[in-house]
């Protein structure tokens, strides 16, 4: 498999009209921040096209790599569970959400102070982007990260809430197997990918199935 500019600025098409589609079934607030995911993950496979593009032209904006940074390893460990939650009921859920958006928030602060205090090179290695901190101590805190992304989705009562949650974990287990060089970038791409799951849960919820997979109260 080959990753290219021209395929993170095709995944960025397709999602951006998912995203629209999506939008345009007008979720309830409580699905919004699930609504909106297709079209993030858009823009940020298109930022990630443009940096494909200055690699292969011997200079990538220093702007567009932490804007990419960003929005793949501060944003998305707060969104994901905040997300969830916000859809979510039942008590004990709720209470297990609230635990993992108080761990995506530790993350998200973890990232930040790296994204701060460094300048990041992404450099094209077997057809995939690297990203590196000028800081080589800097961790990744990878079991943290996954279980703010990854954990909240699998929680979910809503079954293409779920299975986002089991395409993303899919796309984290290749990605590991076979991509590890290139992890955040590869992941991400799989993860945009996936939100098609997301368009499909606010299409359910529109149609007042809404099927659970739990119906005992409180959970």
């Amino acid at each position: 498999m080959c990753f290219s500019a021209a395929a993170s600025f095709t995944a960025a098409g397709g999602l951006s009209l998912i995203g629209a589609a999506t939008l345009a079934l007008r979720p309830a607030p409580r699905m919004m921040l699930l609504a909106a995911a297709p079209l993030i993950f858009a823009a940020h496979q298109a930022i990630e096209g443009f940096i494909w593009l200055g690699v292969d032209g011997g200079g990538v904006s220093q702007a567009l790599i932490r804007t990419w940074i960003f929005i793949a390893e501060v944003f998305w460990p707060t969104y994901v569970p905040l997300a969830v939650l916000l859809l979510t009921p039942g008590r004990r859920r709720r209470q297990g959400l609230f635990t993992l958006l108080l761990t995506g928030l530790v993350v998200s602060g973890y990232f930040l102070l790296i994204l701060v205090r460094n300048d990041f090179s992404a450099v094209a290695i077997h057809h995939h982007l690297v990203y590196a901190p000028a800081e080589p101590s800097a961790h990744r805190l990878p079991g943290l990260y996954l279980l703010a992304t990854v954990a909240p989705l699998l929680i979910a009562r809503e079954r293409f809430v779920l299975a986002f949650g089991i395409a993303v974990l899919a796309g984290a287990i290749v990605t590991e197997i076979f991509f590890s060089l290139a992890g955040p970038s590869v992941w991400c791409f799989f993860a945009a990918l996936a939100s098609f799951f997301a368009f499909l849960a606010v299409r359910e919820e529109k149609q007042g199935r809404r099927p659970r997979l739990s119906p005992t109260p409180g959970l």
